[in-house]
């Protein structure tokens, strides 16, 4: 008898979130960013709220014409004061730019590929795609549209953006719509008490190298907290952003920071003033993994401050825990009612091991049937059947009516005695407490991919406090994504910055490899809100009344479809956009040596030129080449990339023409950031003869405030190119590619050189493949890297899947050659620098 064919009606679906209902204005792509006028390239960010009060009690009477000494009071309002403090900054606008698009989850592909290999028996299946709507959108979409930014609305795409969160959050606020928009912010900036140990230089470790920190130019700023004056300079860095998020938050949103006991007292009284003191909701503790023993006793704590934008209007959902017999919460039930009625008091032994407790015994606090004020029909003495008459006292009515106290007797709810405390609360009647602002039931994140790693638990409790499924959470503070991470877990929207490409890319690692449950909505949306578990409350007047328990929801439990199982939604990464391809001479901030003078403005192009080369001689023109550097045996024009744009192939090719004019024949070309197509155009330019073209990535803290690096081989270094093999094949239905990924130049940071290194060789941390790239917007379609640990999917989703395709694969699964004919591969090295190439399959 053959076997029966086996079915799928087991098999669990592979959902994700995703909020097409909800539009946003569309953002520019990469090369797109229009040119600013120049009355909206910096904007004034007001930062006196705390001292507005102040002010007006600080004046003179009206008609007073004496001077007046100083403009606020600080007897009627303290404020916190350091070196450095202002009432205003000038914040750079510039728009943010949309690099890429991920479209898929990686372990959505691979189980996608272990079902078509189990249904067909091919252990080499092809890839599928779950989740082609997006990308397909994507791609046929009218092109001439997708110039036109701000003046179109899409579905919403959730966002990593890589640049300082100062910039990014003005951004968010000036283009994309986002003022009052964020219901939440979550913020764990550095502490301020090491300066420098909070950075992270690879993305596959945690582990720094003792001998590489001094140097490494690429994470001294993104995660250390080192300016020239210490503590006043962090909280400079804490004010101007702060600010900006009150601004970002909506009237009923929620502000949290993560900090420590050293300056905890410092953030509260700066955030008094940013927020308003009304507006402190609570200082919430919880625990560490391990306690710092460097003090008097062990530091075991660190603390959440919790704000609210309006705390008359903000929206709160308690969150409820199980009590733990003898522990928090229940402390009260200090007595025990035995199956024949004895009533005594819980013995020590019995609150340490509960299970010491007679069998069937039911353990139940007292309670006051008595409230405040007097009543004529409420106050009124009660004779029980048990001949005790219930005597309310002066000034007292009955919680329920006179009835209602006779029918808790008929339950057995009323111990027999005189009093008012005599309501016994059984343990099991609602078996549950509202979360406190101590949280001890917390432990640090096991395995983590950050040296900086937030407890998703705690991350999670405050979303679920403050937000509803589909709300906004904005997290400036990236890390390793943890709060991106819980807010795609639990349903809502979310934001995150990071001016460390190791963190952006340690947190899309970590989102493309998410499982999550699927929740079940309560109208098939997630704007609509989650079905969620309920617990029965009985209480003394549901008794007393003989109504049905109340339910009570809890937030925390939204209800599972077991039927489901799901993966990150689709979401954008993002960076600052450029001026214009034209816009070179904008100019840095240099902070003056004395410390207390106004700073500086130098022009940006000249700094970079003589970081490069000392002997760089500007030239005045309005060419590309902007300085040229001449010794003995050389001669190099220089070009600088736009100040927070990508290098085009167009800036490329103007200036090695510029540099020909001029008779020079090597052309190097600083940037930020490169477009995916300048490797192509290095070696269109140099297979034509003579001139010979240096790509040079410019570090991304090179201008930050206080760096002391200035030596040129720590602040540049050269664009490595990915090395890739692409193979055609015809099938039936047309021409299919395959991509191998043989290696990638590195720059060498120890020993100042580039090198070549194989694919295998432990350098590579992830590649990513655009199959059909249209020249602007990278969407990743297939995406290889190792996972730390492998997730268990033949439990989840009873499916076998070969180990292999959790390691790091060096070639790509086979996929049609599609409109544009022409693919783009993108590798991240193991220290977060990004590289792209572009191969054309025509």
């Amino acid at each position: 008898m053959a076997p029966k064919k086996r079915t799928n009606k087991s098999e669990k679906r592979v959902t994700r979130y995703t909020y097409d209902d909800v539009k946003e204005p569309r953002t520019p792509e990469t090369g797109h960013t229009a040119l600013l006028p120049a009355d909206e390239q910096v904007v004034t960010l007001p930062m006196d709220n705390g001292w507005s009060k102040a002010i007006d009690v600080g004046k003179l009477p009206e008609g007073d014409g004496r001077p007046v000494v100083v403009d606020m009071d600080p007897a009627a309002d303290p404020v916190l004061f350091w070196a450095g403090k202002r009432n205003k900054r000038e914040v750079p606008v510039l728009p943010l730019q949309r690099n890429e698009i991920v479209t898929d989850s990686r372990i959505a592909q691979i189980i996608d590929r272990a079902r078509k290999a189990a249904s067909e028996k091919e252990p080499q299946a092809r890839q599928g795609q779950l989740f082609a709507d997006l990308e397909r959108t994507l791609r046929e979409s009218d092109r001439s549209k997708r110039v036109e930014f701000y003046t179109h609305e899409e579905g919403w795409k959730n966002k990593v953006i890589c640049g300082d969160s100062l910039q990014v959050m003005e951004s968010l606020s000036h283009y994309e719509g986002m003022r009052g928009k964020m219901q939440m912010i979550y913020i764990d900036p550095p502490y301020g008490i090491k300066y420098d140990s909070n950075f992270q230089q690879r993305v596959d470790s945690t582990k720094n190298e003792e001998g590489d920190q001094a140097d490494d130019v690429l994470t001294i700023k993104a995660f250390r907290d080192t300016w020239a004056l210490g503590v006043h300079s962090y909280l400079s860095y804490l004010a101007d952003r702060l600010y900006l998020c009150r601004e970002l938050l909506t009237d009923s949103g929620s502000l949290f920071i993560q900090i420590s006991d050293d300056n905890v007292h410092l953030v509260r009284t700066l955030l008094d003033e940013v927020m308003g003191q009304a507006n402190f909701c609570s200082l919430i503790s919880f625990n560490k993994t391990t306690g710092q023993t460097s003090g008097l006793v062990p530091t075991v704590c660190d603390y959440l401050v919790w704000y609210a934008k309006d705390i008359k209007q903000l929206r709160f959902r308690s969150i409820l825990l199980r009590k733990e017999f003898g522990g928090i919460g229940s402390v009260e039930y200090t007595n025990v009612e035995l199956p024949d009625g004895t009533i005594r008091r819980i013995e020590d032994e019995e609150f340490e091991d509960p299970s010491r407790l007679p069998k069937d015994a039911r353990v139940f606090a007292t309670g006051d049937i008595t409230a405040d004020g007097w009543s004529e029909s409420g106050s009124r003495d009660i004779p029980l059947p048990n001949k005790i008459t219930l005597k309310c006292g002066p000034n007292l009515h009955w919680k329920v009516s006179p009835e209602g106290i006779l029918r808790l007797y008929e339950r057995n709810r009323l111990l027999p005695r005189e009093g008012h405390r005599i309501y016994k609360r059984y343990y099991e009647d609602f078996p549950y407490m509202p979360l406190s602002n101590v949280w001890t039931d917390v432990r640090g994140e096991p395995g983590k991919s950050y040296v900086v790693q937030t407890s998703a638990t705690v991350v999670s409790r405050c979303i679920l406090m403050t937000t509803d499924p589909g709300d906004v959470v904005f997290d400036p503070t990236c890390g390793s994504g943890t709060t991106a991470y819980c807010a795609e877990r639990t349903g809502r929207r979310w934001i995150t910055c990071d001016t460390s490409r190791v963190a952006v890319n340690v947190a899309r690692k970590r989102l493309l490899s998410a499982i999550y449950d699927h929740y079940v909505t309560r109208n098939g949306d997630v704007t609509s809100g989650f079905v969620l578990e309920m617990a029965d409350r009985v209480t003394m007047s549901s008794l007393a009344y003989d109504r049905e328990p109340e339910k009570v929801e809890l937030v925390d439990r939204p209800a599972v479809d077991k039927a489901a199982v799901r993966v990150t939604g689709p979401f954008e990464v993002m960076s600052l956009g450029r001026y214009s391809v034209e816009d070179w001479k904008g100019y840095v901030v240099s902070e003056s040596a004395g410390g207390g003078e106004p700073a500086k403005l130098e022009n940006y192009i000249e700094v970079m030129c003589r970081l490069y080369r000392k002997d760089a001689a500007i030239q005045g023109a309005s060419g590309l080449v902007h300085a040229v550097a001449e010794a003995e045996k050389e001669k190099i024009a220089i070009s600088i990339g736009p100040l927070s744009g990508r290098v085009t192939a167009k800036q490329i090719n103007d200036a090695v023409q510029d540099a020909l004019a001029s008779g020079i024949l090597d052309v190097h070309v600083l940037g930020w950031a490169f477009e995916a197509n300048v490797g192509e155009v290095k070696s269109q330019l140099e297979g034509r003869g003579k001139v010979k073209v240096e790509l040079i990535m410019i570090r991304p803290d090179t201008l930050a405030e206080g760096l002391k690096a200035t030596q040129p081989e720590m602040l540049f270094s050269p664009l490595a190119l990915p090395d890739i093999k692409v193979k055609l094949k015809r099938n039936g239905k047309g021409p299919e590619a395959e991509v191998t990924l043989n290696g990638v130049a590195l720059f060498d940071r120890k020993h100042r050189h580039t090198e070549y290194k194989h694919a295998d060789s432990g350098y590579i941390s992830a590649w990513y493949l655009d199959e059909d790239y249209d020249g602007d917007c990278f969407v990743d379609c297939q995406m290889f890297f190792d996972f730390k640990k492998a997730p268990n999917l033949k439990a989840v989703l009873r499916v076998e899947v070969d180990p292999d395709e959790y390691k790091l694969q060096l070639t790509s699964q086979p996929f049609p050659v599609r409109g544009y004919k022409r693919i783009a591969v993108k590798v991240v090295d193991v220290y977060g620098n990004e590289s792209t190439v572009v191969h054309d399959l025509k």
